[in-house]
């Protein structure tokens, strides 16, 4: 088959943007990347600077090293897994920017104004200096690759009386530790990953912190049940295989042990969270419980009644109950901005096929970034996006045609609205099992394959390991067999094999309940 070469601009140099570099050169095309930082990182920038939103000091991943890796490039052999903090992640990031070359096809302290598509369908960029505004280049490409990420801009929200207030107002996107906030009197409002971590840091030092919710979110403990491996060592395909409902139902019973019989108040307190958030899998899991300790040290209290309204020195609830303060952080997260995108108007992330093309667009503008697992790491999900986008571009693989891909796209819509229904705000969310599996088919690098099932300690490893990113490169484009196995093999397995036996039975039993409709069955994915 004869392919492709063409000039693409990626936007972004974070960990989306590095692997979509590496997988174009890959297949031979010309690539510009366009930064605005100084170095690669995106998200996981470190810089003491408190006006750069990235990473704060204290940064711990929630993913492990071997989840976070690309499968192209992982971890040593010699590295246990772990969790790396931001600047290990970023040390990782530089590596893999140098192992493949990708220095020289990143323009940094650059960032680009405009994208405008022609009549001859290319597209004309224009890119200005970070240190001079003035100082503006254009170019034409074939083809762009949006990878800014989703925490671009920092989201803040609408609060009755907020004018009134007379505290201070600050958002987690440029939090770099709690020693400012020592003695204070605080309100943290919402609970992502980072907002977890910053509450508790700020709990630690205030002289007293209410942190504000509208639902309790399922924590998931970093090293689960006091064993030695993390938690997504249970990512394993024969779990994430069974349906949600009978998922929710196993969780919910293992929490009701924990909570009646855990010996530490940590533990207890811990199930009962779960508990009263419910629905386990319905949710993004928190991967990180250090909150609960601020809970049972009494440092911090929880409100989940949600924010009535603010007075001058003090924050009244929806249910009556009013605390003073003198400090907000807002841990709001982030909202999409593409307003560098001319007469492009792009609806939310699960309209998108794979959450990256648009079916009016096609594969000339892809955004790769916006698949988020509820369990499970973006850059794995982003490298299979990358992987499809540069063989789109080649022409090795062709898009479905329209009726179909708008069909499929609406079938992905439908699984997550469903499925994800307690976090319908989250539009990023997939279900890291059924993505990575039903796109792994798409490229042409499923794991499952006959020359598989011949090897039965593979076949074991895949069945019951956790879900590694080199899962996806014992084949398909661009594959490499032995590198792959080697670290599957040097990955430990967190369930011994009477465990894996009867929870591959309660999977295969579940699933056949649901078949029969006698519990409730996921929709397609």
């Amino acid at each position: 088959m004869q392919t492709q070469q063409k000039n693409i601009c990626v936007i972004g140099a974070g960990s989306s943007g590095l692997v979509a570099i590496k997988e174009l050169l890959d297949e031979g095309h010309q690539v510009a990347c366009f930064e605005t930082l100084d170095k690669p990182g995106g998200n996981f920038y470190c810089s003491d600077d408190v006006e750069i939103s990235g990473s704060y000091d204290s940064t711990m991943l929630t993913i492990s090293n071997y989840m976070m890796a690309y499968s192209s490039y992982p971890p040593a052999l010699s590295e246990q897994r772990k969790f790396w903090s931001a600047r290990e992640y970023q040390e990782y990031l530089l590596d893999f920017t140098k192992h493949f070359n990708l220095d020289q096809h990143i323009t940094y302290e650059s960032a680009v104004n405009n994208v405008k598509k022609l009549d001859n369908g290319k597209f004309h960029v224009d890119v200005r200096s970070t240190h001079d505004e003035a100082q503006v280049s254009s170019f034409t490409f074939d083809a762009i690759a949006v990878c800014t990420g989703s925490s671009r801009v920092p989201k803040y929200i609408d609060i009755k009386g907020l004018e009134t207030f007379k505290g201070d107002v600050y958002h987690s996107a440029f939090y770099k530790n709690a020693k400012p906030y020592a003695g204070r009197s605080a309100l943290c409002i919402g609970m992502g990953e980072t907002g977890v971590d910053v509450a508790s840091e700020i709990a630690g030092v205030a002289d007293k912190c209410m942190l504000s919710l509208r639902q309790r979110q399922p924590s998931v403990e970093r090293f689960p049940l006091a064993k030695d491996h993390p938690s997504d060592a249970y990512t394993s395909h024969f779990l994430y295989a069974m349906p949600v409902s009978a998922g929710n139902a196993r969780m919910k019973l293992q929490f009701q042990i924990m909570k009646k019989f855990g010996k530490e108040e940590k533990t207890r307190a811990f199930a009962d969270w779960n508990l009263k958030a419910g629905n386990y899998f319905n949710y993004f899991n928190l991967k990180n419980d250090v909150f609960v300790d601020r809970i049972v040290d009494n440092k911090m209290a929880v409100n989940t009644s949600g924010i009535d309204y603010l007075g001058e020195d003090y924050v009244a609830f929806n249910d009556g109950h009013k605390e003073s303060i003198d400090m907000i952080m807002l841990n709001t997260g982030y909202t999409d901005k593409f307003d560098f995108l001319e007469d492009i108007k792009l609806p939310d992330m699960r309209q998108l096929y794979k959450h990256m093309i648009h079916p009016d667009l096609g594969s000339d503008i892809v955004f790769i970034g916006w698949a988020r697992p509820a369990v499970g790491g973006v850059p794995a999900c982003s490298e299979m996006q990358s992987r499809y986008f540069a063989l789109l571009c080649s022409g090795k693989k062709q898009l479905p045609e329209m009726h179909k891909l708008k069909q499929l796209i609406a079938q992905q819509a439908f699984y997550e609205d469903e499925v994800y229904f307690k976090n319908r705000n989250v539009r990023s969310l997939v279900h890291y099992t059924g993505y990575m599996a039903d796109f792994s088919k798409v490229i042409g690098c499923s794991p499952w394959r006959l020359s598989t099932f011949l090897n039965p300690i593979l076949t074991y490893r895949l069945w019951v390991g956790s879900q590694m990113p080199s899962f996806y490169r014992l084949y398909g484009p661009h594959s490499n067999y032995d590198n792959a196995k080697k670290s599957i093999f040097n990955v430990p397995i967190a369930f011994n094999l009477i465990e894996a036996a009867v929870l591959t039975t309660y999977t295969l039993l579940t699933r056949g309940l649901a078949t029969l409709g006698i519990i409730k069955a996921d929709p397609k994915y």
